[in-house]
């Protein structure tokens, strides 16, 4: 796998502010999203950002990576659809990173 670090992928109104982090930004529709994860994958990035509404699309790409480290597949929260289960995908990534759940609710 070469050293690509991340890629973010999502519809352009969404996704279009990330041009300025420098990483490969790539604009789909519905439909698209299986194919162009897959082709980031076998292109070697290790981070694949994508925003929900391709979470349930990407089910079957989820599922074939949740045991392997790269590469990480996480979702962005954008208000317009799964948001919570955005936000818990996040959640999971990062505790397993870290070792802790850094997002514990006060009571």
């Amino acid at each position: 796998m070469s050293g690509k670090a991340m890629a973010i992928i999502g519809q352009r109104e969404t996704i279009m502010p990330f041009l300025a982090t420098g990483a490969h930004v790539v604009y789909i529709k519905e439909g698209e999203s299986v194919n162009i994860v897959e082709e980031l994958v076998a292109q070697g990035f290790k981070i694949i950002f994508f925003t929900e509404e391709f979470i349930d699309e990407l089910d079957s790409v989820l599922m074939k990576y949740r045991n392997q480290t790269i590469p990480c597949l996480i979702p962005i929260p954008t208000g317009r659809g799964k948001t919570k289960l955005a936000i818990e995908r996040i959640r999971g990534v990062i505790k397993k990173a870290v070792g802790v759940d850094v997002f514990l609710e006060e009571k």
